[in-house]
């Protein structure tokens, strides 16, 4: 499972996103899955801007959510996206980024930690 948070539906969350989504669906037959959970609530507004990102990046494979909840999980306020690969409920890889920090190599570290889940 890839557990993205990201707290914003904006275009630096595009490439990861596409890659992920990519991803999930090369390795469908590994039962790969991805989330990616935005903060807050879910209002007519902000569960249509979510829609319309994932329309634009054409996003198929990943579950795009918004939950109230995301204190529970720790994540930094300091970033604006963390990404974790899980198994069996154990975290196998762990990412985190500002927006500006989201790039190539940053969406191929996260596709890069696929390995440890994968294989």
């Amino acid at each position: 499972m890839i557990f993205v948070f990201a707290k914003n539906a904006d275009d630096h969350l595009a490439s990861l996103a596409k890659a992920i989504d990519k991803a999930v669906a090369e390795n469908a037959d590994k039962q790969l899955a991805a989330v990616i959970n935005f903060p807050g609530e879910a209002t007519d507004e902000y569960l249509e801007k979510i829609a319309e990102f994932a329309e634009k990046h054409g996003i198929e494979n990943t579950a795009l959510v918004v939950t109230g909840d995301a204190d529970r999980f720790e994540i930094s306020d300091d970033v604006d996206v963390t990404v974790m690969h899980y198994t069996r409920r154990k975290v196998t890889f762990n990412f985190s980024a500002k927006n500006e920090e989201l790039n190539d190599d940053a969406t191929a570290k996260v596709i890069d930690g696929l390995k440890t889940m994968l294989n």
